[in-house]
């Protein structure tokens, strides 16, 4: 499957699921494949490079895209090799990275990049914003974190040329309706309980 259908699919589950788990140890992956009725995805945040492929390919196998949190593998290095390795051995739906370097190299292989963005200040989102308005968002999408920023979502998502996922301090049901609510596609969480939420096909 290529990189734009890869993204089609992912966009298409993200905007009819908007419900992503975000799993940050392996004991959490059966856990997520119980609920996978209500989700988009796996943002997979664990393992290393001897067992990242196996974990992958069995999320994959029950019919969840995995999107792969690339900067918490341990011992992958993300340079020329370790992105072949990642699109030609571990074949994951998306990457998600906070390194530009890496966005700019995954997108040349031709993987499916997300950013992940940190709003620490208000110089940090001014830049984002100042990007998706000059149409210099290189990734594919971008992940907000955190989620608890409802103005600034709303502000981002009127000018961002790419879609917009958000995730992090969220464990109330209302927290995702509210990122919802003001443009994001979708949620992630590591917050097992709010994987049994179903927001299939519910408008916001």
């Amino acid at each position: 499957m290529g990189e734009k259908k890869e993204g089609m699919v992912l966009r298409s589950r993200l905007e009819e699921y908007k419900m992503v788990a975000a799993v940050k140890e392996p004991k959490f992956i059966e856990r997520a494949l119980a609920n996978k009725e209500h989700l988009s995805a796996v943002l997979l945040m664990t393992g290393t490079i001897l067992t990242v492929k196996r974990y992958v390919d069995f999320i994959q196998s029950h019919g969840l895209p995995v999107i792969l949190h690339v900067d918490k593998i341990g011992g992958l290095q993300m340079d020329r090799d370790g992105i072949e390795f990642i699109k030609r051995n571990v074949k994951p739906t998306a990457i998600v990275t906070t390194k530009s370097a890496i966005i700019k190299k995954a997108k040349l292989s031709g993987l499916f990049v997300i950013q992940r963005v940190f709003l620490i200040d208000t110089e940090v989102f001014k830049n984002l914003e100042k990007d998706a308005n000059q149409k210099q968002i290189i990734s594919d999408m971008i992940e907000i974190m955190p989620c608890r920023a409802p103005d600034f979502l709303r502000r981002l998502a009127k000018v961002s040329p790419v879609p917009i996922i958000t995730g992090g301090l969220l464990n109330q049901s209302e927290h995702a309706e509210e990122a919802l609510n003001n443009g994001a596609l979708a949620i992630t969480t590591s917050n097992a309980e709010m994987w049994e939420l179903n927001f299939k096909n519910r408008s916001f």
